[in-house]
């Protein structure tokens, strides 16, 4: 298999299967990227956000298609929140 390439964002369309690079028609591999996305969010939870990286199997080229996951640990499905205090004048 071929060196990772850059990510390309890539617009959904009705069947996610053709390589838009090499036209490889068989579908994707998959790998997920962490994404620190909620530093300013002002609940926060113990979950870890990953982007899903669609990856060509035939040319390497690499796509995100705006899917996000997170992996829930079985042993710990706790959620941890924060206390927001607002601020006098």
């Amino acid at each position: 298999m071929p060196e990772p390439k850059d990510i390309v964002t890539l617009k959904p369309t009705d069947e996610i299967r053709v390589c838009p690079s090499c036209a490889y028609t068989y579908g994707f591999h998959t790998s997920f990227i962490s994404v620190i996305d909620h530093k300013d969010r002002p609940i926060k939870d113990t979950r870890e956000m990953f982007r899903v990286i669609l990856i060509c199997p035939e040319c390497g080229a690499r796509y995100d298609v705006g899917w996000r996951v997170s992996f829930i640990d079985p042993d710990n499905r706790v959620l941890k929140t924060i206390e927001i205090q607002q601020l006098s004048p």
